[in-house]
């Protein structure tokens, strides 16, 4: 390792390390026949998934208590880490390593000093892991274990469309858009119960980022299930109070996006204990795009009615 330096990050790398995490990314996408061999993102379309991504990155960097380190060789950046610290647990949202490093030591140097420490019951830790068999035993040195598979679902868009044309007498409860005081609350109230842990400062950021769809029920007032959509076609996290209950905002966020984005593909991420939501997906036709895994220090008590947020960096 002497060969490498370590530091903490800036505000002024975010872009940096952002791009290197994308080309990471599409090297592993390639490297299990994800992507053609051939297919490269130019520095524009990097510019433009930055500008996209920008603020939820620069949010989760300024998390007090968190952790943004970059590892470099000479002036060269060759990994770096970004973990997000929510109340009771550090939930790592970035760790990538260049390519021409993988294999060198970098991913166990960064989190030997984000986490120098084992977790303790008053603070945990969290991953959502892209990978092999050996990446999960990686992972586990620093004290978090498998709790449940993480899915990319996908379907074309017109073909979801026709699938949902032919489910016309299906009975779904209606589906409301609240303000976002109201959709913060709800989430203060479902989510700890499905995690384990508080997210108010999250929430209240995709308040001001993204939509809050709701189901409603009619007796108590209170959501029954919330999912935030954004208007770049970004569906999560989603959370139910049940996990029947999940299904019909899910749908009704991709019903939303499919109208009124009309990319030509799209999805969401489910975790493997959502029974209910992957069987309906599967029904219309979705197919897993890109597995991988949720790896905890704790228990996690409700993932069966918990979709995860899109982009991929939290759960």
């Amino acid at each position: 390792m002497t060969e490498f330096s370590f530091r903490e990050g800036r505000a002024s790398d975010l872009q940096t390390v952002f791009e290197l995490g994308e080309v990471a990314w599409d090297a592993s996408r390639r490297a299990r026949g994800l992507l053609p061999p051939d297919q490269r993102r130019t520095d524009e379309e990097l510019r433009e998934d930055w500008r996209h991504e920008r603020p939820l990155i620069e949010f989760l960097a300024a998390q007090p208590g968190g952790c943004f380190l970059v590892c470099e060789e000479g002036d060269e950046l060759v990994g770096y880490v970004l973990v997000g610290r929510f109340g009771s647990m550090d939930e790592m949202a970035e760790l990538w390593v260049a390519p021409s490093s993988a294999g060198r030591g970098v991913s166990r140097g960064l989190l030997e000093r984000c986490w120098p420490k084992p977790p303790t019951p008053e603070l945990g830790r969290l991953v959502v892991a892209l990978g092999t068999p050996a990446d999960l035993t990686f992972f586990t040195q620093f004290d978090v274990m498998p709790v449940s598979g993480h899915w990319h679902m996908r379907q074309r868009v017109d073909r979801y469309l026709e699938q949902r044309a032919a489910e016309r007498d299906v009975a779904e409860p209606d589906v409301h858009v609240l303000t976002t005081e109201r959709a913060v609350e709800e989430w203060k109230r479902l989510e700890p119960h499905a995690i384990g842990h508080e997210r108010p400062a999250l929430h209240e950021f995709f308040g001001r980022t993204r939509n809050c769809l709701a189901t409603v029920d009619a007796e108590s007032g209170h959501a029954t299930a919330v999912c935030w959509v954004s208007n770049l076609g970004e569906i999560g996290p989603a959370v139910g109070k049940n996990a029947e209950s999940l299904v019909p905002v899910v749908l009704a966020s991709l019903d939303r996006v499919a109208k009124m984005q009309e990319p030509e593909t799209f999805g969401v991420f489910c975790t493997t204990e959502s029974w209910w939501l992957i069987n309906r997906l599967r029904g219309l036709g979705f197919r897993v795009y890109w597995p991988a895994w949720i790896l905890s220090s704790v228990p996690l008590p409700g993932l069966d009615r918990y979709v995860a947020t899109r982009p991929p960096r939290l759960l």
